[in-house]
């Protein structure tokens, strides 16, 4: 058992090597007493990097291996007694189809460690290769991952608990949702005397100094991301667009609460026709036939009739 486990890790740090190009220092690296990835952080030195024979553009992609590794593995705070109780309190539970019995994970801390850490952790441990990424959800079915902007709120942030049992399902990064680019254009900085008060989804309220007659609500938007640290893309407006471009035009005066969202991705309905497109490629290899019937399932349950070009 002893051995097996041995193994396990062994393989562990190569796929972790490999993920970063250095691959070929392998053996040296378990000849100098590499045993687990903490070694990479705490136990070699410059020195020890350049007797291997790392070049500098090598020492950089090992420097960001390092970097990498001390996300998914819980900072370390000598002088923060209250840190490193918090840590060694909290754990968590993760499986996945056909795993064969529930993974621990012990040593991450709550406040700091994101959801992003904990995505790159569970790839780490389960050797995932950089082609595939995860989607991790709750044990009853809430999504945990299917916004980039929420992955970057601490484990804390997203209300999980010591103790709970997180379910993961890998899969190929073209099917990951990732957060579009911001291509909105906010406009010029603009000054104003009016007040309005900004509730924003979980996070609360923020007022915020506008011109009532000249501002827009992208202007609005840009002014709530400087007060509120959220970054403008992800704030969606929650209100009625009115009948012009200025917060006047929308309905809001002195003393309004305008009502934000949080999200990476517009809330325009999308076509359908885009929305059930066989976009998907699965972990299992299906054939257009399978795929077809699935979509046409599921466009019955959600919307409406069938689509008859389904399976053409």
């Amino acid at each position: 058992m002893h051995s097996i486990m041995e193994h396990m890790k062994m393989d562990v740090i190569f796929n972790l090597l490999e993920k970063h190009r250095l691959e070929p220092y392998y053996n040296k690296f378990l000849q100098l007493g590499v045993k687990d990835e903490r070694d990479f952080i705490d136990s070699l030195t410059e020195e020890d990097l350049t007797n291997l024979g790392l070049s500098q553009v090598e020492k950089n992609r090992y420097s960001m291996m390092t970097k990498n590794i001390g996300r998914f593995r819980a900072p370390a705070h000598p002088a923060a007694m209250p840190v490193q109780k918090s840590v060694k309190s909290f754990s968590l539970q993760y499986t996945y189809p056909k795993c064969p019995e529930l993974k621990h994970i012990t040593d991450m801390d709550p406040a700091q460690n994101t959801i992003e850490d904990l995505m790159l952790r569970i790839c780490h441990s389960e050797s995932i290769p950089s082609s595939k990424g995860v989607c991790l959800y709750t044990f009853d079915g809430m999504p945990l991952t299917d916004d980039p902007f929420f992955n970057t709120w601490s484990l804390q942030d997203r209300h999980i608990k010591s103790g709970d049992v997180i379910y993961a399902i890998f899969t190929p990064k073209e099917n990951l949702n990732t957060a579009p680019p911001n291509s909105q254009q906010l406009g010029n900085e603009t000054f104003g005397t009016d007040t309005v008060r900004c509730h924003v989804m979980l996070k609360g309220d923020f007022e915020v100094n506008v011109d009532l007659e000249k501002d827009t609500i992208a202007n609005l938007k840009k002014k709530l991301a400087n007060e509120s640290g959220i970054p403008a893309h992800v704030l969606q407006y929650k209100g009625e667009t009115g009948t012009g471009n200025t917060l006047e035009n929308c309905g809001i005066s002195e003393g309004s609460t305008v009502h934000f969202s949080l999200s990476s991705f517009s809330e325009e309905l999308p076509d359908s026709r885009m929305f059930f497109k066989d976009d998907v490629k699965p972990s299992v290899q299906q054939t257009p036939k399978g795929i077809s019937a699935l979509l046409s399932s599921l466009y019955i349950i959600k919307v409406g009739p069938p689509l008859a070009t389904y399976g053409n």
